[in-house]
Order: C-alpha cells, then sequence, then structure tokens
C-alpha cells in the first residue's frame, strides 16, 4: 500500500531553473515597488511644511522630514531643494540635486518610466545609465561586467532617467563641469552687476565693485565708457572675446552670455556646439589630476603614465587615492 506524505511546504513549489526570472528582472521588478514607494511618500507629505510648533505636537515620529525614501531626500545645502536618486541593485547610479520641490514628483515620474521602459530580457545597454544598471546588477551576482566606451557625442535622444529635470545643478563634487559651470555664473552676475554700476562715482558705489574688477568684460578704450570687450571667461581662461561693443549693446551680450551659460546641460552636454566643445576641453584642463608638485605619479592620467582618466559618461576625472594606513594607492574604479 503506497502512503500518502503531507508536503512540508503545502504542495508550494519554486521556479524550475527553466523558468526562474534572470537577476537583472528581478532588480526591475524591484526598482519599480521602489520607486512606487517613493512616489507614495511624496505624495503622502504633500510637500507641506509643517511650523515647528506643529512638529512639537504631533511628535518626532511624525516630523516630515524624517521620512524615509530610497529616491529621495531632503537637500542638506538647502530646506527648499530635494536629492533624488537613480537606484537599481541595492546601489545609487546616479545623483540629481537641488531640485526644486514643485519638479520632484515630475522627476520621480520620469524614474518610473525610466525603469518601466529597460527591458528586462534585452537591456539597452548603448545607453549609459541603463548600462551602469546592468553592471550593478552584474556585480552583485558575479556575472561578467559589459564595457562600453561611449563617444564624446551621441546622435540620438536618450531617454532621460528624470524627465528633463536638471535642479538648480548637480552635486558640484559629482561633475567637474558643474564646478565651472557654477563659478562662470557667480562672474557673470558680479560683472552684471559692476556694469551698471558704471558711471557711478566711487563714493555712492558698493564696496565691492572697487575691490575687485570684473572677468567677462574691460573697457576697449582707457578715456571712454562706451565701448566694450566682452570675454566667454570659463575654467580661469578667456575662451572668446567680442570687441568693441557699444555700451547699450554691452549689457546685451553679457545677458545673453549668462543665459548660454545658465542653459548648459551639465550632464549630458551637447559636444557637438563647437563653443560648448571649447569649453569642455577648458575644463579638462583645468581639473586634470596630478599636476601639483607633490602629486603622485597614479594620480597623473593614463596618457601621462598615472592612473586617472576623464570619463566622457560623467564628465568629470576619475582619480585614485592613496590609503595611509595600507600603505598603497588605490586605483580608481573602471568605466563610471
Amino acid at each position: 500500500m503506497i502512503k500518502n506524505f503531507k508536503d512540508p511546504f503545502g504542495g508550494v513549489h519554486g521556479e524550475s531553473s527553466v523558468n526562474k526570472p534572470s537577476p537583472f528582472k528581478i532588480d526591475k521588478e524591484e526598482a519599480l515597488r521602489e520607486i512606487d514607494d517613493s512616489l507614495a511618500k511624496w505624495d503622502q507629505k504633500k510637500v507641506v511644511k509643517k511650523s515647528f510648533l506643529q512638529k512639537l505636537r504631533e511628535g518626532k515620529n511624525q516630523n516630515e522630514e524624517n521620512i524615509k525614501a530610497v529616491h529621495w531626500e531632503y537637500s542638506k545645502e538647502a530646506k527648499d531643494y530635494v536629492k533624488i536618486n537613480l537606484v537599481w541593485s541595492k546601489k545609487v547610479i546616479r545623483t540629481l540635486a537641488n531640485v526644486p520641490l514643485k519638479q520632484v514628483r515630475v522627476a520621480l515620474a520620469g524614474l518610473k518610466a525610466f525603469y518601466t521602459q529597460i527591458s528586462a530580457v534585452k537591456p539597452d545597454i548603448n545607453h549609459p545609465d541603463v548600462l551602469s544598471c546592468y553592471n550593478a546588477t552584474a556585480q552583485n551576482y558575479n556575472l561578467e561586467i559589459k564595457n562600453i566606451k561611449f563617444k564624446e557625442s551621441v546622435d540620438v535622444d536618450l531617454l532621460d532617467p528624470f524627465a528633463g529635470v536638471t535642479g538648480e545643478d548637480l552635486e558640484i563634487i559629482f561633475n567637474n563641469l558643474s564646478v565651472d559651470k557654477s563659478k562662470a555664473l557667480e562672474e557673470l552676475d558680479y560683472s552684471i552687476d559692476y556694469f551698471d554700476q558704471i558711471g557711478i562715482s566711487s563714493r555712492n558705489k558698493d564696496v565691492k565693485f572697487i575691490k575687485r574688477k570684473p572677468k567677462n568684460f574691460s573697457l576697449s578704450y582707457k578715456t571712454s565708457n562706451e565701448y566694450f570687450n566682452i570675454y566667454l571667461f570659463w575654467a580661469s581662461q578667456k575662451l572668446k572675446s567680442i570687441e568693441r561693443v557699444e555700451k547699450n549693446r554691452a549689457r546685451v551680450a553679457l545677458v545673453s552670455l549668462r543665459g548660454y551659460v545658465k542653459s548648459i546641460n551639465t550632464q549630458r552636454p551637447d559636444l557637438s556646439d563647437p563653443n560648448l566643445k571649447l569649453m569642455y576641453e577648458a575644463t579638462k584642463l583645468k581639473h586634470k589630476p596630478g599636476c601639483t608638485k607633490n602629486s603622485r605619479v597614479e594620480m597623473k592620467p593614463l596618457e601621462e603614465g598615472g592612473m586617472s582618466y576623464w570619463s566622457y559618461n560623467s564628465h568629470r576625472w576619475i582619480t585614485g587615492r592613496y590609503d595611509k594606513k595600507k600603505g598603497k594607492f588605490i586605483p580608481p574604479k573602471k568605466n563610471l
């Protein structure tokens, strides 16, 4: 007589080795679950700032800023801005910093659309962000890492994970182009304000305009305040100029120059623009590592016998570091 033994798992079976989901598919499902959770938490909070007294009455656990979400958190630099993360396989792939509150949901919805459109079967690794996601999964599951060298510019429009939201700027430490853009805008603001002070007596001028001269323009003639030379000043260099511009047109040129710099997407710069290409190369040169007297040889660029390299994906120099405790140089990570 054949006995029927009770199944300790209650008849529940796992997926067969043939039908089992791939690690990349698992990570896509997790990414979609987490972005839904992040969106729900953002909607729940409704972007309403409570008074200190309200927070005190409701208790610390009800403080909206203590809400934990995978894809967003308040910026440490400014209260009214949010940092948004592209996360895959439990790793932060990329961060968008200083996003205004009113644009946060657009960026989060963009992330969901981005995750949704990634194929779990055949992901498009020609997209830099999809490649980073793929390699994050590969690293966690000991799979083959894919290495693709991207061109300086791409002929087709790539899906932006953040739906076109750029925030006020990227984290300055994350992108050398962002550093120079921020400084260029500061100089242009100063130059425009200085220009508006021309003709005002020194006694009535703001003190800051007496101490330092502007970098974006100069007088064409020492004895006249009616003609000016206008400079594209970027990465500590005067890259281009127009000369002998009449006063009325000079201010227009300065404001236009500021608008041009402001419009630069430091995440995806259009290097088919010859002016931006010139600025991009100036940024590479300015931030080139290993140039100081005490720099280690390993900090120099690869073409100069070091280990550092320029990333056309994240637009920054990727460098290693010296571990004093271990007494050895830690090489930079590849393909960042």
